[in-house]
């Protein structure tokens, strides 16, 4: 793997032509992000407007730098590490977001951050977890729409020292096929947003922008809910599949990969800006954390990597729930801890697994947990109001 560095003096230079800045406090963690163009600071304000502080003491500093670069395309400086940026503007903005945001999850020390939407009813906490693909997002808006209190639609942090679940109100990414919840709430004020919308296909919103008064600031879990599907055909029996993006080609990393036990290449493709690989490996034997260890001595080269769904969404059909033993709804919320790489803050004082499925089992244990099996939008909120509602 190519190392980059730049000399003490130099890295001060670009520090200090770095003249523009916002800075954050989400939960326990203040981060400022320094650039010589607004363009990344852009991305952060639309999704995190709400985190937005004055300070000068920030714990961590991110660097992006867009113009006159030594190494001939754009780079970020994290933690005094050169980090290099590819493709077009328009992607390597994106590119820099998701690498600082990769740096900015490990680094909370005080909560775990679970990939779910998450909203309360007389003060219970439902937590809905599952991947995007399965209508997290639109789940949880059709919920405040009809009366609860909205926490997040993507990120439920809860304190590992008091187990209360903390508000997350980054603002909305909506896609154009939330439109019809998106009518019903949206104020009148501005006639135009549904059009807008529709032409750039996603529009980041503040939570206020659709119906005010609506978040809440903490709530106490009550209801956990993982959403479910039909399992995919693209799995051998026993396989489990992970998708790697590279933003450039790196065959040493490729072979690496290869050479770990019951491995195979299922698939290769290139678009302008990345390539892409898909893996298959055998279940068990520890081959997924051993797959992402290799990935993370690659970060220069990774542009995204993640676990693929042995499930699909059907939205055609009636949902239904299922009750789910609360030792095997704390793995699985273990399986969708956003901050669990080796490098997390908040697991170093984990021992093992058992230690950090022990946590989290005091979590689940005040909790009523349940899979549901995704289906008809109307249907699954119905099916969410009546259980929290008994």
């Amino acid at each position: 793997m190519k190392t980059l560095s730049l000399s003490s003096s130099n890295l001060s230079a670009f520090k200090q032509r770095a003249y523009l800045k916002s800075t954050y406090n989400i939960l326990d963690l203040k981060f400022s992000i320094h650039a010589d163009h607004e363009g990344i600071l852009k991305l952060f304000e639309q999704a995190y407007e709400r985190f937005k502080a004055s300070y000068d003491n920030a714990d961590y500093h991110f660097y992006v730098i867009t113009q006159n670069s030594p190494f001939g395309q754009p780079f970020v400086i994290m933690n005094d590490e050169i980090r290099l940026l590819y493709g077009n503007e328009l992607f390597y903005y994106n590119h820099a977001y998701m690498m600082i945001f990769n740096e900015l999850k490990d680094l909370f020390k005080d909560f775990f951050l679970i990939h779910a939407g998450v909203v309360s009813k007389d003060g219970k906490g439902i937590v809905i977890v599952g991947p995007s693909s399965f209508g997290k997002t639109t789940l949880t808006m059709e919920l405040v729409r009809r009366g609860f209190k909205f926490l997040s639609d993507e990120f439920c942090p809860i304190d590992r020292r008091t187990m209360h679940i903390h508000s997350f109100p980054r603002s909305l990414g909506v896609w154009e096929d939330s439109l019809n919840i998106i009518r019903g709430i949206l104020p009148s004020k501005d006639p135009a947003t549904d059009e807008k919308m529709v032409k750039r296909k996603k529009q980041w919103m503040d939570i206020d922008d659709w119906k005010e008064g609506i978040v809440g600031a903490w709530t106490v879990g009550k209801y956990l809910f993982f959403l479910r599907g039909k399992r995919s055909s693209a799995f051998e029996e026993g396989e489990r599949l992970i998708d790697l993006l590279l933003i450039q080609e790196n065959q040493e990393l490729i072979l690496e990969l290869l050479k770990l036990p019951d491995t195979r290449l299922v698939s290769h493709s290139e678009t302008e800006f990345y390539v892409a690989y898909r893996f298959g490996f055998k279940q068990g034997k520890g081959l997924t954390r051993k797959f992402l260890e290799v990935c993370e001595r690659y970060p220069q080269d990774i542009f995204f990597y993640e676990v693929v769904l042995k499930e699909e969404p059907y939205f055609d059909r009636e949902p239904f729930v299922e009750e789910l033993p609360k030792s095997k709804a704390a793995f699985e919320l273990m399986k969708n801890l956003i901050n669990r790489s080796q490098h997390a803050c908040a697991l170093k004082e984990f021992k093992g697994t058992s230690q950090l499925l022990l946590s989290l089992g005091g979590i689940v244990k005040q909790m009523k947990c349940y899979n549901l099996f995704a289906g008809r939008l109307d249907q699954m909120t119905k099916l969410i109001t009546k259980i929290v509602e008994v």
